[in-house]
């Protein structure tokens, strides 16, 4: 008889592909010789993600004061980088979905993964990051609890345990996570990001948020995404079946160079953020 944790590589294995589109893109927009017009050839092999990209720029969210007609138009306007960061988004979300009938609340999931989006971004700007890395941090707010779809649409009666034991004791969710299934939300979503090719900035927001990382290139993709995700629980913002806010440790405040007050003060307008953001992901 397998056991859970085989089971959940199996059903990782499962999981749809990203496009062979979206990697181009990828290589496509790291690459520092690439051009406005590179991106946009790459980006049209798909009309669908076209179109998306698109629509996605004309939000609110990017507020451009005129509206964008093409994909080339785009890619000058915002950078190749921005558009880069919108494609991945409109790939995972067309990958990532959360079944109707099982136990986590889809409305509120999103909502938290939202806020948690919006508040990386926040953070990072606060932070000094140059606008064009901005939309990354989103990202790596947006699929941080990757992990907890698989449980959710795998293994819905876990999930059930997984939410009540929560629901009753101030424990640590990736601690009942792997008493319950033998692998946490972080271990699954690093497992789903490999399969999906994630740099490691992602990687590092997804798999450790919990316990974030603090040396290396990408530990402040960590670090932030640790202390977006704490301040969302704190806020109210949606919920993802995760009771307990984790204290952010003092060297984590030391080498961002914040305090809580900063961390309040740049979240002032979070709300009317997540707002902007919902439509820009409709």
């Amino acid at each position: 008889m397998k056991s859970v944790v085989e089971k959940v590589k199996e059903s990782i294995d499962r999981m749809p592909s990203l496009s062979p589109v979206i990697h181009k893109v990828n290589e496509v927009a790291n690459n520092i010789r690439s051009s406005a017009q590179d991106l946009t050839d790459v980006i049209q092999f798909d009309p669908v993600l076209t179109a998306k990209v698109i629509r996605m720029v004309n939000s609110a969210y990017f507020g451009l004061p005129q509206e964008v007609k093409s994909l080339k138009q785009a890619v000058v306007m915002l950078g190749i980088n921005t558009i880069k960061n919108v494609a991945l988004t409109s790939a995972f979300l067309g990958k990532s979905y959360l079944k109707g009938s099982t136990v986590l609340d889809g409305e509120d999931f999103w909502k938290h993964s939202l806020g948690v989006a919006v508040a990386s971004k926040m953070i990072a700007k606060r932070l000094g990051v140059e606008e064009k890395f901005l939309e990354e941090y989103f990202i790596a707010g947006l699929i941080h609890d990757i992990g907890k779809i698989l449980i959710n649409n795998f293994f819905p009666e876990e999930m059930k345990k997984i939410l009540e034991i929560s629901s009753q004791k101030n424990l640590i969710i990736t601690d009942i996570e792997k008493s319950v299934l033998g692998l946490s939300h972080e271990e699954i979503g690093i497992a789903i990001g490999k399969k999906w090719k994630f740099e490691n900035n992602l990687l590092y927001a997804v798999g450790r948020h919990h316990q974030p990382v603090m040396t290396g290139q990408s530990a402040i993709f960590s670090m932030v995404t640790a202390v977006s995700d704490a301040f969302v629980k704190i806020l109210k913002v949606g919920f993802s079946g995760n009771h307990r806010v984790h204290p952010i440790p003092e060297e984590v405040w030391n080498i961002l160079g914040l305090t809580e007050e900063n961390v309040f003060e740049a979240l002032a307008d979070i709300n009317k953020e997540i707002e902007k953001a919902r439509l820009f992901l409709k």
